[in-house]
């Protein structure tokens, strides 16, 4: 196959008066909040010009950069400048969409709302034994579901993304899978709605002569990749879903593989559309799954109410599952949100240094387990 590359530092690129601009020892997002310089390495974002043609940007060291490759007619293994991102795989033959239901496997860890903390999660994947220490997949047949929310606040969110891009991959080759649920911050992100990116991301996407939210647009590999996901799966007797399965959505009698496919139909932009019905929009109603709290007692009332035990159990019955596991709303610790153990919620902050959780099950057994590989028996946290 032949390979066309072009490397232009970003003194050379003409797109943009401020791409030109010395990068400051600050430069600040509109709300006049800080950044720093040594953290502003970005990329790499991959754009496919043509069906076999991409740009790669890279943002390291304060220079921009720009590579064409030309003539790609299969997947292809590809170098970049980024130290945390060296090498990633562009595939000119696009993401097809995966199985929304498996079978239950020996081993399953779950975690949520990463939030683009990338070093923190790299630390617990390790200490967990699902990669080794050179950063590759080493859990087997093992299942690793991201419940949501991976991008936004941080400012490792392209970090992040390129290593469950990979990680999927390894898995797969392995006999295990990753799963990736999709968040409403994925879907706030792809369509526009860019509230709460880190000011990282302010400056970068502006060296790159592109809205942030073009960095994930569908002509990208990342956001090829990201439409492909779900946003119900279900593993066994685990349904995940990112932030709630509401009584409200049971009753539109909807198998995951019709919701899946109906929200990568709506993925936006726009942001916000009309919403006063929740089938037609599943991504932006407070009934959907990317933003019912109904299960928390703290938000029920704002959410329609808290599920009734015969609601529960039948969103339970019609899934086939005995558990739902749900991020979106933050708690303490990874704990159980009903007395008869049927609701998980796992969305702690990984932010905090030693504070990330994931939820493991291993032979039947469920525990929560530590950046350390520290395992605990889950409590009841809410009545």
């Amino acid at each position: 196959m032949s390979m066309t590359r072009t490397l232009l530092l970003s003194c050379c690129l003409a797109t943009s008066a401020l791409l030109q601009a010395p990068l400051l020892a600050q430069e600040t997002s509109p709300q006049d909040t800080p950044v720093d310089v040594k953290a502003l390495d970005d990329g790499p974002h991959v754009f496919w010009e043509d069906p076999t043609s991409v740009l790669i940007l890279e943002h390291i060291d304060g220079q921009l950069t720009s590579t064409r490759l030309e003539d790609l007619t299969k997947p292809t293994d590809v170098k970049t400048a980024h130290p945390a991102v060296p090498m990633i795989r562009i595939d000119p033959g696009g993401y097809d969409a995966p199985a929304s239901t498996w079978p239950m496997p020996k081993r399953l860890l779950v975690v949520s709302d990463l939030e683009g903390n990338h070093d923190a999660f790299i630390a617990f994947l390790t200490a967990n034994g699902v990669i080794d220490e050179a950063g590759n997949w080493s859990w087997g047949d093992g299942h690793l579901v991201f419940d949501g929310d991976i991008v936004d606040r941080g400012d490792q969110v392209t970090e992040i993304l390129w290593l469950i891009h990979r990680l999927q991959r390894e898995a797969k080759a392995a006999g295990g899978r990753v799963h990736y649920v999709l968040g409403n911050h994925e879907t706030m992100v792809m369509a526009g709605d860019l509230r709460y990116i880190h000011p990282k991301y302010v400056v970068t996407s502006k060296r790159f002569g592109r809205a942030y939210e073009e960095l994930l647009g569908p002509d990208t590999e990342l956001g090829r990749w990201l439409r492909s996901q779900n946003t119900v799966v279900r593993v066994g007797d685990f349904l995940f879903v990112h932030a709630g399965y509401s009584p409200e959505l049971d009753t539109l009698a909807l198998e995951p593989d019709e919701i899946n496919q109906r929200i990568r139909d709506t993925i936006g932009p726009p942001a916000w559309p009309a919403r006063d019905q929740l089938e037609p929009h599943l991504i932006w109603h407070q009934q959907g799954p990317m933003w019912y709290r109904g299960h928390f007692d703290a938000y029920a009332a704002g959410w329609g109410g808290k599920p009734t035990d015969e609601q529960l159990n039948a969103i339970l019955e019609r899934n086939g599952v005995k558990h739902i596991v749900i991020g979106h709303t933050v708690v303490e610790d990874i704990g159980w949100l009903d007395a008869k153990k049927r609701v998980l919620g796992i969305d702690v902050k990984w932010s905090k240094p030693g504070e990330g959780e994931g939820l493991l099950v291993e032979d039947g057994v469920i525990h929560a387990v530590d950046m350390t590989g520290k395992k605990r028996t889950i409590e009841v946290i809410q009545p």
